[in-house]
């Protein structure tokens, strides 16, 4: 009996077994779509019907000019127990790196200046970091502290140091809580350029305020991550007393 699965799904289905058993490695290019056609002996239009719903699927993607290739790996995190990046994704086991970029003194533009309780163009220090998951950069983050305290971090060697190892050890300041937005964005030009990413590309970005314990804002951070190299999760628990 002929299989009533559509030729283009049984396509998709062949690609996606092989991807997932290793047979084609992340970032490796798939043949082209000719070749891939003959191959399964099928349409030109039947195999970007099969390549679509690989892509919808975020398995694969396209970059005009280059080819198609498998996606590579994104950061599957909790959003719920988002506490310092870095420190987590080594916990679960991911192989972090924080690359020191540069540091500045500064005016804060409005939303610095309003997150850190500053007049708008109050002089603030600014540190910027790549954060590195597997040797692939995985976020561009700047840190926005006011300029007294960034007199001090600054003193610091930021190339090695954590900016909070060295506001607890050197300056005797805890950060006790935070207040952290996540939205969807696109990539400004210069967060693109260090990710080795287009500009304009979609990305998640967060904004944090870190507080001490007497909830006044220490650090006003400023993260951008690429919208294929993360993925956020939540862990649900239902009431089963509660109906929907």
């Amino acid at each position: 009996m002929k299989s009533r699965v559509p030729r283009y799904h049984q396509i998709a289905q062949a690609l996606r077994d092989r991807i997932r058993l290793g047979h084609i490695a992340p970032g490796e290019r798939l043949d082209n779509q000719r070749r891939l056609a003959q191959a399964f002996d099928v349409t030109l239009m039947t195999l970007r019907q099969a390549l679509e719903v690989l892509e919808r699927e975020g398995l694969i993607m396209r970059r005009h000019g280059l080819g198609t290739f498998v996606s590579l790996r994104s950061v599957d995190y909790d959003i719920l127990h988002f506490r310092a990046f870095a420190g987590d994704l080594s916990a679960i086991g991911e192989d972090v790196e924080t690359r020191f970029l540069r540091s500045h003194f500064g005016p804060a533009d409005s939303l610095t200046a309003r997150e850190l309780m500053r007049e708008p163009g109050a002089r603030v220090f600014a540190l910027e970091r790549l954060r590195l998951v597997d040797g692939r950069p995985t976020s561009f983050q700047v840190s926005y502290l006011p300029a007294a305290l960034g007199e001090e971090v600054a003193k610091a060697d930021l190339a090695v140091t954590p900016l909070r190892q060295v506001l607890s050890f050197k300056l005797g300041i805890e950060i006790t809580g935070a207040r952290e937005t996540v939205s969807a964005e696109t990539l400004p030009a210069r967060a693109a350029r260090e990710l080795g990413c287009t500009r304009g590309a979609p990305c998640f970005r967060s904004d944090r305020v870190s507080a001490d314990a007497e909830s006044r804002p220490i650090v006003y951070d400023r993260v951008f991550i690429p919208g294929d190299r993360f993925r956020i999760t939540r862990q649900l628990h239902y009431d089963r007393s509660v109906t929907a």
